[in-house]
């Protein structure tokens, strides 16, 4: 064994999975709309301790990151590779997406919306946040009261107590 095999990873030779290699794709195009409306910020107000300098370049170095993913894995194979594109594409939400995933956003968005309709912050928040960790965790209900309050109390006393944030 030479150098150059005892420095790969054990898994550099597996293929990558449906959607890692189009994730950089994604990563790179929020990273550019966050780089535009960031240079927006910037614009308005030059300097480097202008409130659009921090995110021009957080956004500047997720775009570099991203471009720097593509170009060195641009080679690398992939599960999805000689698949049609409608199966690649098939292939890709099924993995992305899974049933989990599918449900923690049904979660935030139910909460989004309770928080719309006007049910409050802290009334919305602690069910949310119980009823989300109770699923992840597959039960553990008892826990999970206490982690919520925990988490209530914590988000109370800093942003109402120290912060004097008005909380919806």
């Amino acid at each position: 064994m030479d150098n150059k095999e005892k420095r790969t990873r054990p898994d550099a030779q597996k293929p990558y999975k449906p959607g890692e290699k189009g994730f950089a794709v994604f990563l790179l195009v929020i990273g550019l709309f966050f780089t535009w409306q960031s240079w927006k910020l910037y614009s308005s107000a030059p300097g480097a301790s202008s409130y659009g300098a921090v995110p021009l370049f957080c956004s500047c170095v997720i775009d570099f990151m991203a471009i720097l993913i593509l170009i060195t894995d641009r080679k690398k194979s992939s599960e999805n590779s000689g698949v049609p594109f409608g199966q690649i594409l098939k292939n890709t939400l099924r993995h992305l997406f899974s049933l989990d995933i599918l449900i923690m956003l049904g979660l935030v968005l139910a909460y989004c919306i309770a928080l719309y309709v006007g049910a409050g912050f802290m009334i919305a928040t602690p069910i949310f946040l119980w009823v989300g960790m109770s699923y992840l965790s597959r039960g553990k209900f008892l826990k999970n009261i206490l982690w919520t309050a925990l988490c209530m109390a914590f988000i109370y006393l800093i942003f109402r107590v120290l912060f004097s944030v008005v909380l919806p």
